[in-house]
């Protein structure tokens, strides 16, 4: 990882993330009845427990603007800290998580993938996008990750996280060791 990467990354404090299109590959899936499902990738929920695991003083949320039980679920299963479903002004959330943590704004990771994300993405410390993104998003960010949205693209950044604290291999190391 280059200098001024680690310098951006090991200061945050905040993991943000969008849902459709950045957590899952922005496919939604009705039944007949109105149910809705959404498929969430298997490493990127894994890289949450690490992050958490690994008690590296790093919050998560996710602000979503589509109101889904099935996200709501998802967060509790995973131990996110804050999960804002069906919110279209981001930035509102956005507000109260930065007061609610006491951080600033370069303190802060979001990942988004379309142009309501971009308020959030405008302001964070560390603003990152998925190759799947409109084009334009790539004008509001520090980072594209190399694996699309659905498919471990946040699982990358959390890695990305993990190594701006130090050694990289260490903290794998304790972690399967806390495993066994």
């Amino acid at each position: 990882m280059d200098k001024q990467l680690k310098e951006k990354l090991s200061g945050i404090k905040l993991f943000i993330c969008d849902i459709d299109g950045v957590l899952t590959d922005g496919a939604l899936i009705k039944s007949t009845s109105g149910e809705e499902m959404r498929s969430f990738n298997v490493l990127d929920g894994v890289g949450f427990v690490m992050l958490r695991l690994l008690k590296l003083n790093i919050k998560t949320a996710w602000i979503t603007g589509r109101e889904s039980e099935t996200t709501t679920l998802r967060a509790k299963e995973l131990q996110i800290d804050d999960i804002y479903n069906g919110v279209i002004r981001k930035i509102d959330a956005y507000s109260e998580l930065k007061k609610k943590y006491s951080v600033s704004d370069n303190e802060i990771c979001f990942v988004g993938d379309d142009i309501i994300d971009i308020p959030i993405l405008e302001k964070v410390g560390f603003a990152v996008t998925v190759p799947n993104a409109p084009k334009y998003i790539a004008n509001y960010v520090h980072y594209t990750t190399t694996l699309v949205g659905g498919e471990g693209a946040v699982r990358e950044v959390i890695d990305m996280l993990i190594e701006s604290r130090g050694d990289y291999t260490a903290h794998l190391d304790k972690l399967i060791e806390e495993l066994r």
